[in-house]
């Protein structure tokens, strides 16, 4: 364990002096995980017969393997490389356990004419976490306002307790374990509907959101309401969602094509293209005064972005040599401009 400390030492000087990270600071012990990583001479790997994928761990320097409750089987004919062990701040232990894995692509997902790709567009919002270009939501589970009361009455009552006593650590676990359930259900959420849309269609596309300048700290007047307002967006969790969205599009053969966040999708109509005035954060509903279409705030911006993206996913199609496989990401460089691959 020591070794591999020094190991992941030099690989963060290694980053700093190539300019791709800043200056590796100390772990401090109330803020960091409580991790150890093991190397293959560091822990003994027995396969069970009768349930391939699982079987018995033993670290350095243990006589008994460990109790794991497997989440998932190891691939098969796979053999362990590396394991981090790590306990977080609810006091659960977790096993990382690193392998070697090729994933299959999925089958091309096409339209009604089995030619063309089947592409979606998506409007991340707070009403709704997304909306589809054919009108249809997923719900916000909303979690932080499900379990405000129980947070703050915990929090609450670990200020109450003294520092260093072991109430306050009683206290603090206790916190830590609601804010783990909570993170827990979001990203079960956040699985099940981004692989849903992954295996339904070829081309996803989505607006770049800036979602660190959105929760800017609020000042002024109206700061109470854009408190609210940060707490409802970290709640959506859109970055993990597009994280998602990007390495399962990677993995499953799919392009996510991401729309420069300039480009007008709320008010330029769907219908004729013809944009309209600004609109502020609470129309919900408008009308397109060139040709008098009714339009829905959310599935006007999802069929927009839509529309944009098929064209971006286009460009980047014909750009490639003959043979060529799509990206598995399509940047818009400009609102109006030529993608780039990523």
């Amino acid at each position: 364990m020591l070794q591999q400390s020094l190991r992941h030492l030099d690989a963060a000087f290694s980053r700093f002096f190539r300019r791709t990270a800043t200056h590796p600071e100390p772990k401090r012990k109330n803020r960091s995980r409580d991790s150890a990583t093991y190397v293959r001479t560091g822990f003994r790997w027995r396969e069970d017969p009768e349930r391939p994928g699982t079987g018995l761990i033993s670290l350095a320097k243990q006589s008994e393997p460990l109790d794991v409750r497997w989440s998932r089987p190891l691939p098969p004919g796979a053999a362990p490389v590396k394991l981090t062990v790590t306990r977080d701040r609810a006091g659960r232990f977790f096993l990382q356990i690193l392998v070697e894995e090729h994933i299959t692509p999925l089958p091309p997902a096409l339209g009604p004419d089995h030619t063309t790709p089947r592409a979606v567009g998506l409007d991340l919002g707070l009403a709704a976490l997304a909306t589809l270009d054919d009108g249809t939501t997923a719900g916000h589970p909303r979690l932080l306002r499900t379990y405000g009361a129980k947070l703050a009455r915990l929090q609450r009552g670990l200020h109450r307790k003294e520092r260093g006593s072991a109430n306050r650590g009683k206290a603090r676990t206790r916190l830590a374990r609601l804010h783990a359930a909570i993170a827990d259900a979001r990203r079960d959420a956040l699985d099940q509907l981004t692989t849903r849309l992954v295996r339904e269609n070829q081309v996803l596309v989505v607006e770049d959101l800036a979602a660190g300048n959105l929760v800017r700290s609020p000042s002024g007047p109206g700061r109470r309401r854009k408190a609210g307002l940060n707490r409802s967006i970290a709640d959506a969790a859109w970055s993990t969602l597009l994280r998602m969205l990007r390495y399962k599009c990677a993995w499953y053969g799919r392009t996510l094509v991401i729309v420069d966040r300039f480009f007008p999708s709320t008010r330029r109509c769907s219908a004729c293209h013809a944009h309209g005035e600004r609109l502020d954060v609470s129309v919900r509903s408008w009308t397109c005064g060139a040709c008098g279409a009714a339009h829905d705030r959310d599935v006007n911006a999802a069929r927009n972005l839509r529309q944009e993206g098929l064209r971006l996913y286009e460009q980047a199609v014909a750009a490639l040599p003959p043979g060529g496989r799509p990206p598995a990401v399509v940047r818009a460089s400009a609102p109006a401009g030529a993608a780039v691959a990523a």
